[in-house]
């Protein structure tokens, strides 16, 4: 085979290498973008409430100011049941003494399905706002 057919070859093999490790880094940050954007929804038409932290593990990836955590909570829905969930949540580094368990964050839940829980980012914050973050 000549030259061509090995550069064609070795240049598709690449592409799809990339395409590959773009999709697994896609899919690892998906339940994290998932939260956020349940929360931006669920801060207008949330059920607001009070949540104790039972768990927070670090789960790997992460950016340099933000660790990806996965956050176990306690809440009782307005019908005073106790419901219990798991968050997957971008944490800014120097927050996250404000998430350890034994702590009481703010969360809102969708009133028809308590299941669907996010951090009320307004009154417990998870990042801290910097403008060199979005460049």
């Amino acid at each position: 085979m000549g030259n061509a057919v090995w550069w064609v070859i070795g240049t598709v093999a690449t592409v799809a290498f990339v395409a590959f490790v773009a999709m697994v880094v896609r899919e690892t940050a998906r339940p994290y973008e998932d939260e956020r954007s349940l929360a931006a929804r669920l801060a207008h038409t949330g059920q607001p409430v009070l949540a104790e932290v039972l768990a927070l593990d670090r789960q790997p990836g992460g950016k340099p100011y933000a660790a990806p955590m996965k956050l176990g909570v306690r809440y009782a829905d307005a019908n005073g049941r106790e419901q219990r969930a798991d968050l997957r949540v971008y944490i800014d580094r120097e927050l996250l003494a404000a998430f350890m368990p034994g702590k009481t964050i703010h969360v809102r839940y969708d009133a028809n399905h308590p299941s669907r829980l996010a951090v009320d980012r307004q009154l417990s914050p998870t990042e801290i706002p910097a403008t060199w973050r979005n460049k």
